[in-house]
Formats: C-alpha cells, sequence, structure tokens
C-alpha cells in the first residue's frame, strides 16, 4: 500500500460515523486523516499524547483529547466508535481490549504493527476479536483489521 488513502476505500459513506486515531508517533497520517473526516462528514477524535501537540482545528468534526494507554477508559462521554485506527510501539493486550470496550458492534479496529505479525494476530485473539485479517504493508507496518462483534466474548 503507497498511501493510507488506499485504506480509507473500506469505510462506508455514511452520516455520523465515529473515527478514533490513536498513533503514538511513526505513522504520520493525521492530515488524511482529517481529510477523510471532511469528506465523509465524520467525527474523527484524535487522541494526543502532549496537550502541546493541539493544532485545534476549525472543524466542528474533529475533537481533540489527552491520551494516555494507561487511562481506565480510551472513550470520553461514552463516545463508542465505529473504526479505530491504532498504533502504538509495544502493544499491549490491555490496550486491545480498552479498545474493544470502545468500539460498537461490528465495529472495526485497525492495527498497525511493527513488530512479529504472528504475536498481534493471536494478541487480537486473546482480546476477543474475530474476523482477523492481514490487510496490506503499509510503511514499515502491518496493517491488521479485526472486528468486535456482539456475544462472541469469551467468558
Amino acid at each position: 500500500m503507497r498511501s493510507i488513502t488506499e485504506l480509507f476505500s473500506i469505510i462506508p459513506d455514511y452520516p455520523g460515523l465515529e473515527i478514533c486515531l490513536i498513533d503514538e508517533g511513526g505513522l504520520g497520517v493525521e492530515d488524511d486523516f482529517v481529510d477523510l473526516s471532511k469528506r465523509l462528514e465524520a467525527t474523527l477524535y484524535i487522541k494526543r499524547f502532549d496537550i502541546k501537540e493541539f493544532k485545534n482545528y476549525d472543524n466542528g468534526y474533529i475533537k481533540e483529547e489527552k491520551f494516555d494507554f494507561s487511562d481506565k477508559r480510551y472513550n470520553l462521554h461514552s463516545t463508542l466508535y465505529d473504526f479505530i485506527f491504532l498504533y502504538q510501539r509495544d502493544i499491549k493486550i490491555e490496550t486491545l481490549k480498552n479498545c474493544y470496550r470502545t468500539l460498537k458492534n461490528a465495529g472495526n479496529l485497525f492495527l498497525f504493527c511493527d513488530k512479529d505479525r504472528g504475536e498481534c494476530l493471536e494478541l487480537l485473539q486473546e482480546s476477543n476479536y474475530v474476523a482477523i485479517n492481514d490487510i496490506d504493508e503499509f510503511k514499515d507496518f502491518y496493517i491488521i483489521s479485526a472486528k468486535k462483534m456482539h456475544g462472541w466474548m469469551k467468558v
């Protein structure tokens, strides 16, 4: 995959989509997500690790929020997301479980994995995701999609 915008073709053009971008640094795709949000009129939640990074976009569809992976909840105001795009340098099962709780039923997680792909796939399975698929490579990352399905959670 040469451009992240190729991945956007799988996002439906429905009103009211809630998209979340959690990038620990390294993807360099924020502007592409902002353009997507404007085009679809979807709400984009950009999770920021440092308050100095806030750009205060002049667009009602873009919401910047202070974020830390150690937070107990990843969604403010009980927002549930249709799509989460996640890059964490050292992906942890706790992160995937927290993302699982913030996805709508049948919501999609796109994990940008820069380490052993098999390990990432295993972590996703342990976190109750289903329909796990390798999509493509982007820059130095594997892109893995996974879905939250109601009633499929292991007890």
